[in-house]
């Protein structure tokens, strides 16, 4: 009779330890693991590219992982501005208001990875917290990137190893330094621009089961209404109308998220005549049904069986 082998003796080692399963049809998942999906790489390279073409470029449902690697600028994440320089990131979450349009004029180097993600709450320490990434970090989103580019155009990158390499640098980000108090929560260089974005979003927001006016908008903040529209046209780069659909539906994709609403209590809540109206317009911005939405991005409850 043949004997253990030495190779088996670790293994044989830990048997012991392994606990008995509560049941045999409900175990580990990996939609409650650290486990980045659906995963988007792209660079930016110019300050000019930067102005949002909508709603859609500052308020979506993924996460934006963005990491400085030449000439840094001013983040704006939600009601603060955190100032990168290279070397340092940043994790948005899903549907936090953000825009780039206090970046200084000129090239740069700036590395974006958006993904989606099963438990966000497993990345809560870094909501509103941008880090300063160690040797061993740049090192770890190197090789992402090279997973990323290694294959040749007809085959697939190979995303199992790309979502672990995600996964170990995001997790190596909790324990990395925040950046320097005087580079957080920052007001950006036209402060009073800003302030009126806030107040132009917030009020959006109030208002998204209904659309008034953009005299209704101007007389509720104070400002004329060729103010408004300049703000919009200029600084925005869309107009009030858009911005109101895009509001809607960026608003529906976080009710939806959540999992607490029906489609057609979201579709109520955010201002459409119809289930049906707000299906079309939800799949033409985000390219999938509210229904399959949900379903994909909200984390799953693990059934017990006997």
């Amino acid at each position: 009779m043949s004997q253990p082998g030495p190779s088996t003796a670790a293994l044989r080692r830990m048997l012991p330890r392994i606990p008995r399963p509560a049941s045999l049809f409900s175990g580990l998942r990996r939609e409650e693991a650290l486990a980045p999906d659906n995963i988007i790489f792209f660079k930016q390279t110019d300050a000019a590219a930067f102005r949002p073409e909508g709603v859609s470029d500052n308020h979506h449902h993924r996460f934006e992982l963005v990491t400085v690697l030449r000439k840094g600028g001013l983040v704006r994440v939600g009601e603060h501005g955190y100032l990168l320089e290279p070397g340092e990131a940043a994790l948005i979450f899903p549907n936090q208001f953000h825009h780039y349009m206090d970046v200084e004029a000129g090239r740069l180097e700036w590395l974006f990875i958006t993904f989606e993600l099963g438990e966000p709450g497993l990345l809560a320490a870094l909501r509103d917290a941008p880090r300063r990434l160690g040797e061993a970090e740049l090192a770890l989103l190197g090789e992402a990137v090279k997973a990323r580019l290694a294959r040749s155009p007809e085959e697939e990158p190979d995303t199992l190893q790309i979502s672990h390499l995600l996964a170990t640098l995001l997790r190596r980000m909790l324990a990395c330094p925040p950046l320097p108090t005087a580079r957080r929560h920052l007001r950006a260089a036209r402060a009073t621009r800003d302030t009126l974005l806030e107040r132009i979003n917030q009020y959006v927001r109030d208002h998204l089961a209904r659309a008034p006016g953009i005299e209704a908008l101007a007389q509720e903040l104070g400002y004329s209404v060729s103010h408004l529209r300049a703000i919009f046209r200029d600084e925005l780069g869309l107009s009030l109308g858009r911005y109101w659909r895009e509001s809607r539906l960026s608003r529906a994709a976080e009710l939806l998220q959540s999992g607490q609403y029906p489609v057609a209590d979201v579709a109520r809540q955010t201002g459409f005549d119809s289930p049906f109206s707000f299906s079309r317009a939800f799949k033409r911005t985000y390219g999938i049904p509210p229904k399959a939405y949900s379903r994909r991005l909200r984390t799953p409850n693990p059934t017990t069986h006997p």
